[in-house]
C-alpha cells in the first residue's frame, strides 16, 4: 500500500531536514499508529502520504505508483482512494451535516438516493442520524471531529490518513472515532493514524512507526509507550 524508500524532505535550501533519508512499507490492510513528539515531523510525513508534499529526495510508492513521478491527473486518481482527517475538522459550516458528508459522494456523481443512504448508515453507527440536518455549528467538538471523519469515509477509501483525530476531544469522542477506523480496518481499509496519546497506545495496540530527530524506527506497539517522558502532553487513560 505504500512504500518509502530513503525519502528526505527538507523545506528551505540550507536548512536541516524536517525528514531525514527515511524507509519504511505498510502492507494493504494494516493499522500502524505514527508516533514521537509534536514537532517530530509527523504532519510532514503525512503531507507527503496525502501528495500534499513533494519529497526533496528519495521515491514514494502508493497503491504501487510512484507518486514521486506520477502525472496530476495519476495523483488526483489516488487521492479519491483515500480518506484524510485532520487535527480540526474543517467542516462548511453554512451547510448541513448531511451534506458535508455527502459531499465526496456527490463530487463522485453518486446517486442521491445512494448517497441518503449511505450518509444516515454512517451517521447511524456514530449515533449522530438526529443530527444530519444542524449545522456543524450545533455540534460539539468531538460530534464536529466525528462528522469529519464520516466525510473522509464515506466513500469508502483503500487507505485512511488521521493526522492526530483525537488531539483536541474528550475520550468518549476518541473511543467513537477509533472504534470506526477499527471497523473500517477489519473490513480492508489500510489505516495509518498519528498520534502521541498514551492511552490510544496502550487500549488499542498496534504495530507503530516512531519518529525521532527526523528519522523513523520501526518498534513495537508495547514499546511505543515504555518511555513516558518522550511524549509531549500524554493523556491519561479514561
Amino acid at each position: 500500500m505504500l512504500y518509502f524508500d530513503q525519502v528526505t524532505l527538507t523545506y528551505k535550501e540550507n536548512d536541516s531536514p524536517v525528514l531525514d533519508n527515511i524507509s519504511f512499507r505498510i502492507a494493504r490492510g494494516e493499522f500502524r499508529y505514527l508516533t514521537g513528539r509534536n514537532g517530530a515531523g509527523k504532519s510532514s510525513l503525512m503531507s507527503l502520504v496525502a501528495m500534499a508534499t513533494q519529497p526533496s529526495r528519495g521515491q514514494i510508492r502508493l497503491m504501487g505508483q510512484d507518486v514521486t513521478r506520477c502525472a496530476r491527473h495519476q495523483r488526483q486518481a489516488l487521492r479519491r482512494k483515500m480518506g484524510v482527517l485532520f487535527q480540526e475538522p474543517r467542516l462548511i459550516d453554512h451547510i448541513s451535516v448531511f451534506d458535508n458528508v455527502a459531499l465526496p459522494l456527490r463530487l463522485c456523481h453518486i446517486s442521491e438516493q445512494n448517497i441518503h443512504t449511505s450518509v444516515i448508515e454512517l451517521l447511524k453507527w456514530l449515533d449522530l442520524d438526529h443530527k444530519a440536518y444542524d449545522l456543524p455549528t450545533a455540534l460539539s467538538g468531538g460530534e464536529r471531529q466525528a462528522v469529519s471523519l464520516a466525510r473522509g469515509v464515506v466513500h469508502r477509501p483503500l487507505l485512511i490518513l488521521a493526522d492526530e483525530p483525537t488531539a483536541h476531544i474528550d475520550n468518549e469522542s476518541s473511543k467513537r472515532i477509533l472504534r470506526l477506523l477499527s471497523e473500517l480496518n477489519k473490513l480492508g481499509t489500510t489505516v495509518m493514524m498519528a498520534t502521541h496519546d498514551r492511552w490510544i497506545l496502550e487500549s488499542w495496540p498496534r504495530p507503530a512507526l516512531h519518529l525521532e530527530g527526523g528519522k523513523i524506527m520501526q518498534i513495537p506497539s508495547r514499546e511505543v509507550f515504555a518511555a513516558p517522558d518522550s511524549y509531549d502532553n500524554l493523556s491519561s487513560a479514561a
